[in-house]
């Protein structure tokens, strides 16, 4: 193996623990994303998510032992539904749209720093960086996500683990490349790939084929800004970045490296999961054009193909994992409603409380009695029906009809808007408070996947033609120059 190779690189940095997107309007199918209901969707779901924070955690404060299991949704309903959708929209109005030496999170936080350029092709990377010891990570999808879980709680080693996205170019990454330490799935050396727009060039006028972010994973912690559960970087990213340099100058006696002194301000910083960041601000710049002249197995993994050169619509061919994501709370939404409706049928409890409000209200006398009697089955077979539907749904969402995700959107604002009513009516007490917070919760975080850009853009690709795509002109070239 390279890296046992006498002589090969070491990385200059610690690998201890040290305790010290998105505005993308201009992204393919994210022109959909400028209608009026989207937009009202994607504010309502992170107004939903603020005030379901604070609801649950008056709650859990003056609630008996089982606060501790409320106060552990408050946690996760803030941390992934909250926070991230406040910063995706804040993001949109001061952090800058154009090149600025800096990645994006998904959430539009500024992330790791861009200190790596590259003249070449893909191939040329992929060759240089496999010789050099390095690992191709794989595309984050269902199946990967749970084998780094299953790694992580096994402490298992997985060198190909997928790397969270980050967005340069108004896109996530083409690839990424990794090598792990000591087996440890919370240790890794890693860089991320973008292609450049064609005829961009970095400020100063120099014209390279790649722009590149390398950092070192120390640690698993908490973000600084989202308190969501991530790896956290060592301080001294030019220590990762020369690492990066020095493997494959060592293992690739074609490459040459020139450097681009003072290309920012040296600066400290923070990333998007608030972790420090020091550099000198130089930019490399690896020569890589002779490299793959014997590559014998191209690189042709549909996440590697350039976004830069593929047209807008096909940027999302495949139902991503925020659509699935989705779906699976649309299911357990639809469980839960069918469980507390089952629990209110004991002592036939809707019927009285229909007969009451009839009682009580002059209006209804024309309400027939025999009906009332029925209320529980008829709202319970309505409520089946409405699950029914509600997974159907979800289904035509997988399959990609625009259609389908807004009806379904509709319907959880609805169901969110009447069980939060109950809440503020002080209708719901005792133990049943626990099984609608986790209701409202899965309500929310289903209608912030399905706002998600991933999911926007993926059913607005399905449900139009080539001619609309057209006509929307969407179906020209997907870089923006920034």
């Amino acid at each position: 193996m390279p890296r046992e190779t006498p002589g090969y690189p070491e990385y200059k940095g610690s690998t201890d623990d040290i305790k010290t997107l998105n505005y993308f309007e201009q992204l393919g199918g994210r022109r959909a994303f400028s209608g009026l209901i989207d937009k009202a969707y994607f504010v309502f779901a992170g107004l939903a998510s603020i005030w379901l924070a604070v609801a649950a955690l008056v709650v859990a404060t003056t609630s008996s032992w089982w606060a501790i299991l409320l106060i552990l949704v408050v946690w996760a309903m803030f941390a992934y539904l909250t926070l991230p959708r406040f910063h995706k929209m804040m993001t949109t109005l001061y952090v800058p749209n154009y090149f600025i030496g800096r990645t994006q999170t998904a959430d539009g936080l500024l992330g790791d720093p861009v200190n790596l350029a590259i003249r070449g092709e893909s191939d040329d990377i992929h060759q240089a960086f496999k010789k050099a010891g390095w690992v191709k990570a794989d595309p984050v999808n269902l199946v990967t996500s749970w084998k780094i879980i299953v790694s992580t709680l096994t402490k298992r080693s997985y060198p190909s683990a997928p790397v969270s996205p980050l967005y340069l170019f108004d896109r996530k990454e083409d690839f990424a490349y990794q090598q792990d330490v000591e087996n440890s799935t919370e240790k890794r050396h890693h860089i991320r790939f973008w292609k450049t727009p064609e005829g961009w060039k970095l400020p100063g006028g120099e014209e390279v084929d790649w722009v590149a972010a390398a950092t070192f994973d120390r640690a698993v912690g908490l973000s600084l800004f989202t308190f969501q559960v991530t790896h956290k970087i060592d301080a001294e990213t030019d220590n990762e970045r020369d690492y990066v340099i020095d493997t494959v100058m060592f293992c690739n006696d074609e490459v040459e490296k020139e450097v681009i002194e003072d290309f920012s301000a040296g600066y400290h910083s923070r990333n998007g999961g608030g972790d420090a960041i020091i550099t000198d601000g130089d930019l490399p710049i690896l020569e890589m054009n002779s490299v793959a002249d014997d590559m014998e197995v191209s690189d042709n993994s549909p996440e590697s193909q350039y976004s830069h050169h593929r047209r807008p619509f096909e940027l999302i061919e495949d139902a991503p994992i925020s659509i699935w994501v989705a779906s699976f709370f649309v299911s357990l939404v639809a469980v839960i409603q069918a469980f507390i409706t089952f629990s209110a049928l004991d002592g036939n409890q809707l019927s009285q409380t229909a007969n009451r409000l009839v009682d009580s209200t002059p209006l209804l006398n024309w309400v027939n009695r025999d009906w009332l009697q029925h209320t529980d089955w008829i709202i319970m077979s309505l409520l089946l029906v409405l699950a029914l539907v509600q997974m159907g749904l979800a289904i035509g969402v997988i399959r990609g009809f625009m259609k389908a995700r807004k009806v379904i959107l509709a319907l959880l604002v609805v169901s969110f808007v009447s069980t939060a009513i109950r809440v503020l009516t002080d209708d719901v007490t005792g133990g049943a408070m626990y099984q609608v917070f986790v209701l409202m919760a899965s309500q929310v975080f289903a209608m912030i996947e399905f706002t998600s850009d991933d999911a926007v853009n993926y059913t607005y690709n399905k449900s139009t033609t080539p001619a609309q795509r057209q006509k929307d002109g969407q179906d020209g070239a997907a870089a923006v120059s920034p």
